[in-house]
Order: structure tokens, then C-alpha cells, then sequence
């Protein structure tokens, strides 16, 4: 069986979706599943240019480039949304083909277009986006739930204990993503440092340098708007055994576990501080790692084979 994931930013860029995409192609070993990039297509693309139209033209541009290429594939996975989705529908429909949709975009107008286009599956991440999936789905489109995964054998906890109060948060700095409240909550705490690290940020590493980011860490916070479909960077801050400080919705309570601290209401400044405080005074001993350690690929790979057999 082949499987054809379509990501256009993969080689363009080193995001969730694209560090997701390269997973599922190395860690589910029973099928032939490649990832057709934008890069092959696309020679002198402006990442600067951060216009909606202009990317819709640009991934347009690659779902029609790719059609014939699709014809080769049992099941096609669009990770881009809106036009792209359209467009795999209608060619895997007419070729009696799958389309299978993860929600990575979370609960909101996106992903209800994704729904409209009828995919076979969509695969949630959590229990609680499912429940939202099933208000807005096709009465034919199967849902299933499948967590993101973390590579445990790669993000590792530090060998030696950090003695810096380096409270870090891996985000790319837009609004929805909110780096800027956990940075005006860690200025209030004298003997903190923060530290963020994605686009828009001061440091950017690529995926490869990140388990060497998350040890230098004592504590990762990441607050995002509650529509955030999962957050991998959860999982990966969990695996480096990094206590969490985060929101209070579902889905975080779903990764996170007894591994953190949850704030209501992030946006008021002294209650994020006090959860940050307490992350770094409380000893975690290992509870970080092994609530990562049942997202770990081992347990979570066989879930794709199942989807992808069935």
C-alpha cells in the first residue's frame, strides 16, 4: 500500500506539521509513505511573504502539479487545508482513492471546511477535538483518534540537573500562539530567565538541535489560545522530563496529565506567574518523562497501522 502525504511546507520549513509528517513516514514501517513537498515545485518562494492569498496560490499551485502523481497512491493525506483538501477530494474521488484528514488545524472554521470535503477518516488528536469533530462531520466520515507521538529515544532528559530557572517556550511569536504573556511573566520572576525559541523569536534551531534546547530548561510554558489542536512541543518538553505550565482546557489536560500546571486564565499576569513559580520550586522527580513515555512512538505507531489497514 502506498500513502502519499501531502505537506507543502515540508523542506520549506520545520514546524508541527512538518516534524509530524517525517515521523509518520520513519516510524510507521509497514507501508510505502512519502511526503510530496513544496520544495520540489517551487524554486524561489518568499518565506517573508506571509499573505494568505499568496500561499493558497503557491499550495494550489502544488496540489495541481502533483495530480498525476496522486494516481500512483492508495491514500492521499492532505495536511494543508481549505483548497488543498478540495482538490485531493475530488481527484481521490474520482480515482477511487482514500483521503484520510488529521485535525491539525483544531477545532474552528478550517477544519469545519475540511469536514465539508468528506474525507474518509479524520483522525483527531484527543478525545475532546473528536467530540467537536462529531458536531460538524459527514454522517459518512469515520472518526478515530490517534495522539500525536514523541520519539523518547530522542528527546532525553538532561544528564546533569539545571540550575537556571530557564523557563522556555517553543512557539513561532503570532498572536494565537501567545509567547508574549509567558515573556511578561517570567520578567516578574527575579530569578527567572525566559527563553523562546521559533519564528518570530530570537533563537531558531532546526528539529535536529532541539533535544539539546529542552535541557537547558528547568520549566516549558506554553499557553496557546484554546483552539490549538494538540501542541507536539508538549510531548517533547514532557520526554526532556520539563514540567508543563499551561492552559485549562481539555485537550491540555489530555497531554499533560500530572506533569504541570494548569491557568485558567493565562492572560491575567499574576496567576501565570504564580504556576510558573510553582513549576520551578516543586520537585517533579521523573513524572515528566513517563507522561511522555504513553505518547512514545512504540506505543502510538501500531494506531496508524490499524488506521492505514483498515
Amino acid at each position: 500500500m502506498k500513502i502519499a502525504i501531502l505537506s507543502f511546507y515540508s523542506g520549506l520549513a520545520d514546524r508541527g506539521v512538518e516534524t509530524w509528517a517525517q515521523s509518520v513516514k520513519e516510524k510507521v514501517k509497514s507501508y510505502d509513505i512519502q511526503i510530496l513537498g513544496g520544495e520540489k515545485y517551487e524554486n524561489n518562494i518568499d518565506l517573508d511573504n506571509k499573505h494568505y492569498i499568496y500561499w493558497q496560490f503557491l499550495i494550489l499551485r502544488h496540489a495541481i502539479s502533483t495530480l498525476l502523481v496522486w494516481i500512483r497512491y492508495d491514500i492521499v493525506v492532505p495536511t494543508n487545508g481549505t483548497v488543498q483538501t478540495l482538490i485531493c477530494r475530488v481527484v481521490t474521488f474520482f480515482y477511487g482513492k482514500k483521503m484520510i484528514v488529521f485535525g491539525h488545524s483544531g477545532p474552528g472554521a478550517d477544519d469545519k471546511f475540511n469536514l465539508l470535503c468528506s474525507p474518509n477518516v479524520f483522525v483527531a488528536f484527543s478525545s475532546s477535538q473528536a467530540d467537536w469533530v462529531n458536531k460538524y462531520k459527514l454522517p459518512w466520515t469515520k472518526v478515530v483518534v490517534i495522539p500525536h507521538a514523541v520519539d523518547t529515544s530522542f528527546f532525553k532528559p538532561a544528564k546533569r540537573k539545571v540550575e537556571e530557572n530557564v523557563v522556555l517556550c517553543v512557539a513561532a511569536n503570532i498572536p494565537d500562539k501567545r509567547v508574549g504573556l509567558v515573556r511578561e511573566a517570567v520578567e516578574r520572576i527575579t530569578d527567572a530567565r525566559f527563553m523562546a525559541v521559533g519564528s518570530g523569536n530570537k533563537f531558531r534551531y532546526p528539529h535536529s538541535k532541539m533535544p539539546e534546547v529542552y535541557q537547558r530548561a528547568k520549566v516549558f510554558c506554553f499557553v496557546p489560545k484554546s483552539h490549538e489542536a494538540f501542541g507536539l512541543v508538549f510531548l517533547e518538553a514532557m520526554a526532556s522530563n520539563l514540567p508543563i505550565v499551561t492552559i485549562d482546557d481539555p485537550v491540555r489536560r489530555e497531554i499533560v496529565g500530572e506533569a504541570g500546571v494548569f491557568v485558567a486564565d493565562p492572560q491575567n499576569v499574576i496567576k501565570l506567574v504564580e504556576g510558573i513559580k510553582f513549576a520551578l520550586k516543586r520537585n517533579w522527580g521523573n513524572i515528566p518523562r513517563r507522561q511522555a513515555e504513553w505518547f512514545s512512538w512504540v506505543n502510538v505507531s501500531s494506531k496508524y497501522e490499524e488506521l492505514f489497514k483498515s
